[in-house]
């Protein structure tokens, strides 16, 4: 381990390449921003939790989970200001914008296929802790394991049988300010992790990718729950990655692509894609690539998403963002065309890391 060590604090010092290292960091700021945002305002006295729900939720005798669930729905963390704060809220695809479901659980980030759930969270505190926890369709917990850090992205496999879940953890990184990425495969049933990425065999043009720097995050699961796509970070370059989970590899297919999502048709990415060439803040412009002819497009919204987008469906990209002119942790779900057409729109307000069920039309 202190060889290891020392291999990072070597690149750390020679890599003129620092534009990544921002980039990530400014993304660990935007998680810890929403993540934490309810621990902040409570310091400050100001508590998100207090006062009455201020989004439209149905009461409690009038939810019935399981012909919600049965339904096209989407669930996703609930952050307008309330006794609901953080809360896991359903809503039917029909009525988006109508009474939400309130579930029992809390999370920072939360996703959901086939009747099986999971909720990342941050906990607060003197030592801060990290957990997941595995739900069934009626929301009741069936398991809870640690998280190695502060929980970023996380997605299930269409089959329900698999997670994988991003974290950045601290202390563990070739980064000047010392945070890096780890991404891990789950086994649903058992909460068992499966498979670290960074173990996996990678290939970039044909060779072995083994840089010590290198980091992997924002799976997203193909149809056959085996292949998937995520993110590779190494020498300063961010590129997507094709991989085989059974076989333990994978291989480069394209270049500063960030936090892919597979579409439904399962031949299109929806993606945020660095636009400011590490001068300033760093920004990320929503595209959508076409892989089977690498043509690209950027969607009509302009402001800088730093989110794992959603397909709401075939033609419809989800993804959501701080509240515009607010101090509090609010975020907004917005929808926009997948084809670089038409304006954003507010989808749900007041939700962050929104998943929308595609398997029950």
């Amino acid at each position: 381990m202190s060889d290891r060590r020392a291999t990072q604090d070597s690149e750390a010092a020679t890599d003129p390449r620092l534009g990544l290292k921002i980039a990530v960091f400014a993304a660990l700021v935007v998680v810890c921003v929403v993540a934490g945002g309810a621990y902040l305002a409570h310091a400050r006295g100001e508590d998100p939790h207090n006062g009455k729900p201020t989004e439209p939720v149905l009461g409690a005798g009038a939810v019935d989970f399981p012909t919600l669930m049965a339904t096209p729905h989407a669930v996703f963390r609930n952050t307008d200001l309330g006794a609901n704060y953080g809360k896991v809220e359903v809503v039917p695809l029909s009525a988006p914008a109508g009474p939400r479901a309130v579930t029992p659980l809390a999370c920072d980030r939360v996703a959901m296929e086939r009747d099986i759930g999971v909720c990342l969270t941050t906990h607060q505190g003197v030592v801060t802790t990290y957990t997941g926890e595995i739900f069934d369709k009626d929301f009741r917990v069936v398991h809870t394991f640690a998280l190695p850090g502060l929980p970023s992205r996380l997605r299930i496999s269409p089959d329900g049988k698999y997670a994988s879940m991003t974290t950045f953890v601290h202390g563990d990184s070739y980064t000047s300010i010392g945070f890096s990425t780890r991404t891990l495969f789950i086994d649903t049933e058992t909460s068992r992790v499966l498979d670290n990425l960074e173990s996996f065999h990678v290939t970039d043009n044909g060779n072995t990718v083994n840089a010590v720097s290198r980091n992997y995050w924002g799976v997203t699961f193909a149809n056959d729950s085996n292949t998937f796509y995520a993110t590779l970070a190494v020498n300063g370059n961010t590129h997507l990655i094709q991989g085989d989970r059974q076989h333990h590899e994978a291989h480069t297919i394209a270049t500063n692509v960030e936090c892919p999502a597979l579409s439904p048709d399962q031949v299109h990415v929806a993606y945020k894609k660095r636009v400011n060439n590490g001068i300033g803040a760093v920004k990320w412009r929503l595209h959508v690539l076409d892989l089977r002819t690498g043509s690209d497009v950027a969607l009509a919204e302009t402001r800088s998403v730093d989110d794992q987008a959603e397909w709401l469906d075939a033609k419809t990209i989800l993804y959501s963002v701080p509240r515009a002119l607010t101090s509090t942790p609010a975020t907004d779900t917005y929808s926009v065309p997948a084809d670089g057409s038409g304006t954003p729109s507010i989808f749900v307000r007041g939700a962050w890391s929104p998943g929308v069920d595609q398997h029950r039309s």
